[in-house]
């Protein structure tokens, strides 16, 4: 039997962070000002990646229901994802021991600013956030299947993150790598928080 944690899903997760799973406090909520912008940005950044897979199967793009030509196309179900997945920045954040800050907050005055993730929390948030796509997508009635279907909301992709092929890993990362870019348009950086305030 393996050793390794199990996520909140079920899905035997292939290392722990340096800190637990879980903060002692709970990040802050995505300031809703700003929750459907980082929302539509995290669109583009999938469509750019997802897009760059398929380059050469346009029939299959044109058939995919989450590669539309703008975020008005997208079906309702699937923005509601991505707004799932931009309201779990914080928690991410929180899991590695930082914090979003508006840029010009004074109270980040001390705190060491965040330009990007170590090679090690990329993988590990990747981790999270696949993690994380796979409990929504259970909840909101997706099921397993063969084939991908956004569609029909039939996904291959109920495994574990460490048997995924590493295109979709790459997946998961490079929209996690994103958050910096993403919240930077949105007025916000990232700060390593101080490690009396927990």
């Amino acid at each position: 039997m393996s050793s390794a944690p199990v996520s909140a899903v079920g899905i035997q997760t292939s290392q722990a962070p340096a800190q637990n799973i879980f903060p002692a406090t709970p990040a802050l909520p995505l300031d809703p000002a700003i929750r459907e912008f980082v929302a539509q940005e995290l669109y583009k950044r999938y469509k750019l990646i997802r897009t760059s897979m398929d380059s050469n199967n346009e029939s299959a793009k044109s058939k995919d229901a989450s590669l539309q030509e703008n975020w008005e196309s997208l079906p309702e179900h699937l923005k509601a994802s991505t707004r799932a997945q931009a309201d779990d920045i914080p928690r991410k954040l929180e899991l590695i021991g930082c914090q979003m800050a508006k840029a010009d907050d004074e109270t980040t005055n001390g705190l060491q600013l965040v330009e990007k993730f170590t090679p090690d929390q990329l993988e590990y948030l990747g981790e999270v956030e696949h993690d994380r796509w796979v409990a929504e997508r259970i909840k909101s009635g997706w099921q397993a299947a063969g084939q991908r279907d956004s569609s029909a909301q039939k996904t291959p992709f109920f495994t574990p993150y460490t048997e995924l092929e590493q295109k979709w890993k790459d997946v998961d990362k490079f929209m996690v790598e994103g958050i910096f870019e993403i919240l930077g348009l949105s007025g916000y950086r990232v700060f390593k928080r101080n490690s009396g305030t927990d």
